[in-house]
């Protein structure tokens, strides 16, 4: 943050000495309206749904240790079982005790496994679609012979004459007015 800042206060210093064509771009709203942000969003969605159904099946292999544990509970309390038997009920006992804590500690670590996994996924989607915004806007700036371009959602204030999102989302063929759709609807960040 505090380079923008500075970036921008040089830009500010030399718009002074020389006369800078300056542009401005909401990134929420080219990210939320990138062609592939819907597709990428389901994909971490259903990778999500995937990675929880894993969990679940794991949770409830951990219950079936669980319940074979109370059973020989049960029979260890048994008075009619005889002491070869409670040594061998016993001996089950510790095995069931051993292969929870597994089961337990396997779930702990494929949770952490998941959670990172999916964040890494998110973030790799993510990178993808602003990489190909920054093509167009690198683009857009060099055809259009922009000095600067910045992300108004970044910035204190900036002049809505500045606004550019609208060329930027006509280069990445997406209609500006889904923008204001996105607007009117509570969906969207944009500035008008």
């Amino acid at each position: 943050m505090k380079k923008i800042i500075l970036g921008l206060a040089i830009a500010a210093t030399m718009c002074a000495a020389a006369e800078l064509k300056v542009g401005t771009v909401n990134m929420l709203d080219l990210v939320r309206l990138h062609p592939n942000h819907e597709s990428n969003k389901a994909l971490v969605k259903s990778t999500d749904a995937d990675y929880k159904s894993k969990l679940e099946k794991m949770q409830e292999e951990g219950k079936a240790i669980a319940e074979e544990g109370k059973k020989l509970q049960a029979d260890l309390m048994n008075p009619m079982f005889s002491a070869s038997a409670k040594a061998d009920a016993q001996k089950k006992m510790e095995d069931v005790q051993r292969r929870f804590l597994a089961a337990q500690q396997d779930l702990r670590n494929a949770a952490q496994h998941f959670q990172s996994e999916l964040a890494d996924l998110e973030t790799r989607l993510l990178k993808i679609e602003t990489d190909e915004i920054r093509e167009k806007i690198n683009a857009y700036a060099k055809a259009k012979k922009f000095d600067i371009i910045a992300d108004s959602t970044m910035l204190a204030f900036s002049s809505a004459s500045l606004d550019v999102t609208d060329d930027i989302l006509k280069a990445m063929k997406v209609d500006p007015a889904k923008r204001k759709e996105k607007a009117k609807d509570g969906k969207g960040d944009a500035k008008k």
